[in-house]
């Protein structure tokens, strides 16, 4: 039996637990001043009643039954008008439900990642390392069973191999990149998440495949450590001259007089274009009058060939 830990205690914070109807705009629960406390097991929130904490009327979420932390739920937030408000689904009576945190933008991303760790750490995988090396996919390379943890900036993946302990430490913050596979693309229940890197100067990838739950937390605590904002996940709508430029930056070095021939515009509507481009962070300036692809620009493109091809 895994021993309990705490490790975040009490904060303050207001919250809504459970939710009840996401889509009921009316919003007839309010918020309840109080405290969370979170373990290595579970998630409490306490009510705080004549300024102290009842605790005998505390809710408790098992981290085992949570399955999503921070999804979307923009009418809530429009609704409820908070700055900062942390969802988490879990499980409750077989049915899952939504419990909502409000509280400081520290505490939130503090909160936030120490729950996609919770979530994943430990848990049960299958991966691939390396699944693709130079360019060359090893599609005769067998998964390894193991287990995920996550340390800090720090991903490890570990394996049992004739009764010794195999370990694979990739560090988050010098991803060159990662893409998440659909849930349920890999069996019910089941999806994948690959990472790449480089490794001994040759870009290097490993793929790694666990329940939905772990690969969506795993992704989402990339793009914390990252930098990647919620808004950059978001769907644009690119015209074709918008994602010509983009795909001519990423398949050759190119400059301002060529970008305006090959896209049949002026150069202040080359300026307009780029100025928008920037606005949805898929370009940036990087030094005088020049600018390049975003890890995100680079990212939306390459998903767009593929689909392409």
């Amino acid at each position: 039996m895994v021993e309990e830990q705490e490790v975040l205690p009490d904060t303050y914070i207001k919250f809504i637990s459970p939710v009840a109807d996401l889509k009921d705009k009316r919003n007839d629960k309010g918020w309840t001043d109080g405290y969370v406390s979170i373990s290595t097991l579970k998630i409490t929130l306490t009510p705080e009643i004549n300024g102290e904490p009842a605790v005998d009327q505390a809710t408790c979420i098992n981290i085992a039954d949570t399955n999503d932390v921070d999804k979307r739920i923009d009418l809530w937030k429009k609704v409820l008008g908070a700055s900062k408000i942390l969802p988490i689904h879990h499980m409750q009576d077989d049915n899952e439900t939504v419990s909502l945190i409000s509280t400081s933008n520290e505490n939130y991303m503090l909160i936030k990642k120490l729950l996609f760790i919770l979530v994943m750490n430990g848990s049960d995988i299958e991966y691939v390392c390396p699944f693709s090396q130079g360019g060359k996919i090893f599609l005769e390379t067998k998964p390894v069973g193991g287990k995920i943890y996550i340390d800090e900036n720090e991903l490890i993946l570990s394996s049992e191999w004739l009764g010794k302990q195999q370990t694979e430490t990739i560090d988050i913050e010098k991803l060159n990149d990662f893409d998440k596979g659909e849930d349920g693309g890999v069996a019910k229940g089941m999806s994948s998440l690959t990472v790449k890197y480089q490794r001994e100067g040759v870009v290097t990838s490993t793929l790694i495949t666990g329940e939905n739950k772990v690969t969506r937390c795993l992704d989402k605590y990339i793009k914390v450590i990252k930098g990647v904002s919620e808004e950059d996940d978001e769907e644009m709508d690119l015209s074709d001259q918008h994602f010509m430029l983009i795909q001519m930056m990423y398949t050759s070095d190119i400059n301002s007089e060529m970008a305006m021939e090959m896209l049949g515009v002026s150069e202040e509507e080359l300026g307009k274009i780029v100025q928008e481009l920037v606005g949805f962070k898929i370009l940036r300036t990087s030094g005088d009058e020049e600018v390049e692809l975003t890890e995100k620009g680079t990212k939306y493109i390459v998903a767009k060939m593929k689909k392409n091809l």
